[in-house]
């Protein structure tokens, strides 16, 4: 019985460790309006190697951020729900350049629509 259910649940107790990487500041244009986004961007991952790939992708990444934000129109992320699809959104496309499936979260430390 121990074997089977109390040893897998204590497993399955223990936080994650995670790590946090700063992709830095964005400053874009919202949409087709002249509206912009200026904010900044940290993300989470669980393998402390995936924050070595980071530099090396940084350009390929801040360009998948800002084209993301540019499709967006301000009253889209201007609300909580809005602001956690563009989260979930930009974890997927960061993903996808590092791929990798180990981004647990996205944060917005800073985050301006004018």
């Amino acid at each position: 019985y121990y074997f089977v259910f109390l040893r897998n649940s204590e497993k399955a107790d223990k936080p994650l460790k995670t790590y946090e990487h700063q992709i830095g500041d964005f400053t874009t244009n919202l949409g087709n309006v002249r509206s912009f986004f200026k904010g900044k961007i940290v993300v989470e991952v669980t393998d402390k190697k995936l924050l070595e790939k980071f530099p090396e992708n940084e350009a390929r990444i801040r360009d998948r951020v800002i084209k993301t934000l540019i499709d967006k129109k301000p009253e889209d992320i201007m609300d909580p729900k809005g602001q956690q699809s563009l989260r979930k959104e930009l974890i997927n496309e960061i993903s996808k350049v590092m791929e990798t499936d180990q981004i647990t979260n996205l944060y917005f430390t800073d985050y301006i629509i004018q």
